[in-house]
């Protein structure tokens, strides 16, 4: 299966300045983007998305072995946002560096139990994990009923100028 993301570069561009807003004590800022599922049925579904929401100073836990984590409170109410639109939601954070970023051991233990948790509150919708850079991004995508995450095959940030992340 190929799945496509994309995602207005106004959104992409608010995405990053958020994250890069420094916090009393975490490394990194984490939030949450909504994404609504296209093409669901087809070989080459397409996740378009469309809204961010910061998770908020207070709901960060101060510790000094990870670049951010987050408490139940944000994890919640990210559940809570996937009841009450019915979209998907992304996990999201940044690498602060230039070119294709990477997720770290971490993440990759760590961050899919929440997208479980997504999953559960809205499971006829895509969630999953996106990582962006400085100047690039990749998503890893749970489309509804596999176990098992895609990376997405193509992100591409609609608007001027139009670029395709590969």
């Amino acid at each position: 299966m190929r799945v496509q993301v994309r995602i207005l570069r106004g959104l992409y561009e608010h995405i990053q300045r958020d994250l890069a807003r420094p916090h009393d004590f975490a490394f990194e800022r984490v939030g949450f983007v909504s994404a609504a599922l296209a093409n669901r049925d087809t070989d080459e579904p397409l996740v378009l998305f469309t809204t961010h929401y910061a998770v908020a100073d207070e709901n960060y836990l101060d510790d000094p072995g990870s670049g951010a984590r987050i408490n139940s409170t944000a994890i919640r109410m990210a559940m809570q946002q996937v009841l009450d639109t019915g979209a998907g939601l992304f996990h999201v954070h940044c690498h602060m560096h230039r070119g294709k970023p990477g997720f770290s051991p971490m993440d990759l233990d760590e961050t899919p139990s929440i997208v479980s948790s997504l999953r559960v509150a809205g499971p006829h919708q895509a969630h999953g994990m996106l990582l962006l850079s400085n100047d690039d991004c990749t998503a890893y995508v749970w489309m509804p009923g596999s176990d098992d995450p895609v990376v997405a095959d193509r992100i591409t940030l609609v608007g001027f100028p139009l670029m395709i992340l590969m």
